[in-house]
């Protein structure tokens, strides 16, 4: 056995797990906190919020070391390989420089959130803009796939594209609510469209993950103890990632949705529960199951664990259905989505019942 293929991810993923510990320490330092505000942010004191800047610096220092690490190893010149690298990832997929520009916009959008504190509309606004503009600029699904057919018209597939970038990154932000919850989460997210893209042969770029998920994890340690939060720099910039590589991968996008469907479907079910209500989508509130569940007693690591366990359940049957093709991507999206949207109302009506009861 080449011990080799385990030990250099692991090295990988310890070198980014360190530099991440780092980062977070630093930027805990910085004084950028979110404060109790008596309504959804229900902490006892202020915690420092620039998480997704530590997640930023780790991987990015992780991804830089492990690369040279590993061109040393074969004796490769590092810039060379890193020049032709790039040239050749955005030859073969255009979508790919597209969806990382998306990601530096969205991570810039919520940073500046994060320390200046934007409007809430005003930045939903940019963001819009800039999802349409991505989609427009190439970063589409290949086609929408439906049980009559394949549909490629390209303002569909523009309009469906924009559509799936920003509800994802407003979903990846409404969730991020809970110690632990939407950034583990993420990181299932990420690794289902790593091993589904690595296994359907539509691209894999293995070294790149690994430092990521390193710098995610040193994160999660300071994070599940409620000692720093994403913030929206981490949010959106995080939730635009899987947004957009998702795009960029060329898989089904029922795949893609099955791998997300614990988030979409708790924020669509309950944007349409406050709609029925007459409440304001855009006013802060605390109407989420795993809100709920946390208003009914739950541990933050207990809640966050149970989403875990459902994004992994959605992953693994997204890489099966990948797998066996046809029309099994749609019929897991389907059967998933009528039991999780059944578990969500009996939720709602116990919870409901609760607060008569109480």
């Amino acid at each position: 056995m080449n011990w080799t293929v385990l030990i250099a991810p692991a090295g990988f993923f310890a070198i980014s797990f360190a530099a991440g510990l780092l980062a977070c320490a630093l930027v805990k330092r910085l004084g950028v906190t979110d404060a109790p505000d008596g309504g959804r942010k229900t902490q006892a004191q202020p915690v420092p919020r620039l998480g997704g800047v530590a997640i930023l610096l780790g991987a990015l220092i992780g991804m830089a070391l492990s690369f040279v690490i590993l061109m040393l190893g074969y004796g490769a010149d590092p810039i060379a390989t890193f020049t032709n690298l790039i040239h050749e990832g955005v030859k073969t997929n255009p979508g790919l420089g597209i969806a990382i520009a998306f990601v530096a916009v969205s991570f810039a959008i919520g940073l500046w959130d994060d320390i200046a504190t934007a409007g809430t509309k005003l930045k939903l606004a940019i963001l819009t803009i800039a999802a349409f503009l991505a989609a427009a600029f190439g970063l589409t699904a290949s086609a929408f796939q439906t049980p009559f057919g394949d549909v490629s018209i390209p303002v569909l597939l523009i309009a469906g594209s924009a559509a799936w970038l920003i509800v994802m990154i407003n979903a990846v932000n409404f969730m991020d609510g809970s110690n632990g919850l939407a950034i583990g989460s993420l990181a299932i997210m990420l690794a289902a469209l790593a091993a589904i893209s690595a296994t359907s042969g539509t691209w894999t770029a293995a070294i790149w993950w690994i430092p990521l998920f390193g710098a995610i994890g040193a994160f999660l340690v300071h994070n599940l103890r409620g000692q720093l939060y994403a913030g929206d720099a981490g949010a959106l910039g995080l939730g635009a990632l899987f947004a957009g590589l998702g795009l960029a991968s060329g898989l089904n996008v029922w795949t893609i949705a099955t791998i997300a469907l614990p988030f979409l479907l708790d924020v669509l079910l309950t944007l349409i529960w406050r709609a029925k209500h007459g409440r304001n989508w855009l006013d802060a509130h605390l109407d989420h199951a795993y809100q709920r569940l946390i208003a009914s007693g739950w541990s933050h690591l207990e809640t966050a664990v149970l989403y875990w366990g459902l994004t992994a359940t959605c992953g693994g049957m997204a890489y099966i259905a990948a797998l066996a093709g046809g029309a099994a991507p749609f019929a897991v999206f389907l059967g998933l989505g009528i039991a999780l949207t059944v578990l969500w109302i009996r939720h709602r009506r116990t919870a409901q019942l609760s607060d008569l009861s109480g």
